[in-house]
């Protein structure tokens, strides 16, 4: 059996504080995700393998955990029950690897947005606080380290949009005959059952539109399909009737 080694993770916040908390059955919320191993990346948005000096550990944002949306209704999450959202975004990336350690340094932000249904009057001031975690996985996906912090928006009064920034640096220490790459950081927001649920049907959802705009003709071959059709019917109009004797 591996033992788990790694760093202190390192938590600081720009303009707001965090509150950290933890949380049992950290295995079982990975494991309904079935992430592929450390060579392929687990978003859609090609994550960068760091190397500075040697080999260093990938950090990425889990694409199925980047959002994380809250409805008056479970049953019908629409547009018009939605309570709040947010996404994590423009991540920041950096690594330092030194003799016995690898250091990651993230930065990025949690864009909030606040739906008809988060606040009841106009004047009210509507407090949320969204789990995200941080966690260091081997490379076959075995979490080494998991640990569960909230990020804390509030919106005032005609404010529909925040954002929250936050860094975090977390140290793994690579034991000799060890690369920094066998290990990888992994970002995303705490969900529920429903939440994951309406992520993946979203994304789902938006793949799908991709696949029909990919299929569907653009307007320029749709127009030089149309001309070709109203010249060949052109012709055919303008060729002489054959008389048979």
């Amino acid at each position: 059996m591996k033992h788990i080694r790694y760093g202190v993770l390192l938590l600081s916040v720009l303009g707001l504080g965090a509150c950290q908390s933890t949380i049992e059955g950290l295995q079982k919320d990975f494991d309904s995700l079935n992430l592929p191993s450390a060579t392929t990346s687990v978003s859609g948005n090609e994550a960068d393998r760091f190397v500075a000096s040697g080999s260093c550990p990938q950090a990425e944002v889990v694409n199925e955990l980047q959002s994380l949306s809250e409805f008056d209704s479970v049953s019908n999450p629409s547009d018009s029950n939605l309570i709040s959202t947010i996404e994590i975004t423009n991540v920041q990336k950096s690594c330092d690897y030194s003799s016995g350690a690898a250091t990651i340094d993230l930065k990025m932000d949690f864009v909030g947005t606040l739906g008809p249904r988060g606040r009841a009057l106009s004047s009210d001031r509507p407090f949320f606080s969204y789990p995200f975690f941080v966690a260091v996985t081997s490379r076959n996906g075995t979490i080494l380290a998991k640990e569960v912090f909230a990020a804390s928006l509030t919106y005032d009064p005609g404010e529909n949009t925040k954002v929250y920034t936050e860094k975090l640096r977390q140290i793994i220490p690579i034991e000799r005959g060890e690369s920094g790459g066998d290990y990888r950081v992994l970002v995303g927001f705490q969900l529920t059952p429903d939440q994951l649920a309406y992520n993946r049907q979203v994304i789902r959802e938006n793949q799908l539109m991709e696949q029909a705009r990919a299929q569907a003709p653009t307007e320029f071959e749709t127009t030089a399909q149309e001309a070709q059709q109203q010249a060949a019917q052109q012709s055919n109009s303008n060729r002489p009737i054959p008389i048979t004797p």
